[in-house]
Order: C-alpha cells, then structure tokens, then sequence
C-alpha cells in the first residue's frame, strides 16, 4: 500500500508539473502576442523631386563581402532556451545606390534584393520551418528595398568620414509592402562604401505569423533586420 501510495503521489506531481507547463506556456504565447502587435504604416509615394544627373557616382553591392541577418528573440521552452536570440543570415544580396560627396552630400535610388531562401542559422530545423511556413519562400523568394528619401546627412562629406543617417523606402516581403527606416552608418574611401543599415519590422506588418509551434518554440514579432555592406564604384 505504502509503495502504491508513492507511485500515486509521484504521478500527481508529475501530472501538476505537466500542467504548469501547459499554463506558462499558454500565458507565454498569449503575452507575445498581446506585447508584439503592431500596425501596419503600408507603402509610401516616392517624391516628385528629380535626382540629379551630375555629381552622383554609382556602386554596386559586393555579396561576397556583405552581409543581410534577421535576429528574432525566441523562447525554446523544452529546450531550457527561454532568452535565445535566433540569428539568421545570407550573403544573397544584390544591388546598387548613388552617392554625391563634398558638398550637400545625397544618397539615393538605393535598391536592394535579398534571397530569403537561402539565410541559414545555426538550426537547420528552424531554417526549414521558417522556410516553408514562415516567410514561404517558395512563393515568396526575395525581400526587396527601395529607398524613398534620406535624412540626417552632414551638411559637407570629406573622404574617410562615418556618417550616420536615416534612409526611408519601401520593403517588400511576403507580397506586402511597407514604408520602413533604416538607421544606417557608412563612409566612403576611394571607390569603396563599407557601413550598416539597421531596421526593426514586425512580421504581421507583411502579412507573416509569428512562429509559435505548439506553444514549446514561440518567436516574438518584432524582428531586427541588418545588411551589413560592402560596394564599389560601378
């Protein structure tokens, strides 16, 4: 009787631990969710204000030499992981911008494409699930940004110089576009641009939910998307 006894209580807290599992879980789920929501800025119009002809110099983006990454935090509640920061990246980018130094110094018509199906982090299970039921790639292969405006540059640029700045476009993922800033900081030497350009979104924004599989492996919303870059004098 006293071993049935044991048995009995060994179950019941087993069965309580199951079940506090389940409500921290569930109330973990429920909390990403109602502390992620976001609303959408949609798509904005490029200004009517021409780029001028002259003084704008070409590059062209090196992807051997640049970088684009998503870091989303995630909690792996059975994996004893409840602060990880899932880190995914590609060097799949192409793309071009102009420039103009010296005086009034301009960066525009920057356009960027990203190759989503090819970012890898360090769980290739994670990068099938994101893959195929997250950013849908097979639909949805590239993330593009065009830049609209810019803002915060220097009144003069000298050669050599970091300069940090705003850069406004529109991102398009997942079919859906929408007006997203850029912070980025750059300098320019010789025929070369080296710099960063970093940018929180929030997946429901383009019409993606959250991956959350069966409330053991949660990603939060908000996600912060960085190209770090290299580009050269086309």
């Amino acid at each position: 009787m006293k071993k049935r006894n044991i048995l009995l209580a060994g179950t019941g807290i087993v069965l309580v631990f199951i079940v506090a599992g389940m409500l921290y879980t569930s109330h973990f789920a429920s909390a990403v969710n109602q502390t992620q929501s976001h609303t959408a800025s949609g798509a904005i119009t490029a200004t009517a204000t021409p780029i001028p002809s002259t003084g704008l110099k070409t590059f062209q983006i090196v992807p051997a030499q640049t970088t684009a990454s998503y870091s989303v935090y995630e909690n792996l509640i059975f994996q004893n992981k409840p602060n990880n920061d899932a880190i995914g990246t590609t060097h799949s980018v192409q793309g071009s911008f102009k420039i103009r130094t010296g005086t009034s110094p301009l960066v525009a018509a920057m356009n960027i494409k990203v190759d989503l199906s090819t970012l890898q982090s360090d769980a290739q299970r994670r990068d099938n699930y994101i893959q195929q039921h997250t950013l849908q790639t097979d639909t949805y292969p590239d993330a593009t940004f065009v830049s609209v405006s810019s803002q915060g540059l220097p009144a003069s640029y000298a050669d050599g110089q970091t300069v940090h700045f705003q850069l406004t476009g529109n991102l398009t993922m997942h079919g859906t576009t929408n007006k997203e800033v850029f912070d980025v900081q750059g300098k320019v030497v010789g025929n070369t641009i080296t710099g960063t350009a970093t940018s929180t979104i929030y997946m429901t924004d383009f019409g993606i939910q959250p991956p959350n599989l069966a409330n053991i492996a949660i990603a939060q919303n908000k996600v912060v998307i960085t190209l770090t870059f290299t580009a050269t004098a086309a």
